[in-house]
């Protein structure tokens, strides 16, 4: 799973401390094995988050779990838009899916 977000300038720091929070959560779940926060360089409001699961029944695991509608809930709140993007080509040769959220405010 990879998150890409642009999140808005005044909400950076929050931004910031609800991954770092989200992160720790979910490298308790099940079948995780690790999670990366990026930051671009060129522009300090866009950051991607890269999860490497073991199988896709963990992943669709999480995504039914309240750690993941609360993830969702943080990015259209602290973000101008963002996408999570779901590659299973990764694991076996199904279709990518996607997700993008997209905050109006």
């Amino acid at each position: 799973m990879t998150v890409v977000a642009k999140v808005l300038p005044e909400k950076r720091d929050e931004f910031l401390d609800a991954m770092h929070s989200l992160q720790k959560e979910r490298l308790l779940e099940q079948g995780i094995s690790g999670s990366q926060m990026y930051e671009r360089r060129e522009d300090p409001t866009r950051f991607f988050v890269i999860d490497e699961w073991e199988t896709d029944e963990d992943l669709q695991r999480y995504f039914g779990k309240e750690g993941f509608r609360i993830l969702l809930g943080a990015l259209r709140t602290l973000c101008t838009e963002a996408e999570v993007k779901y590659d299973p080509l990764r694991r076996g040769g199904r279709d990518l899916g996607s997700t993008t959220l997209t905050n109006q405010k």
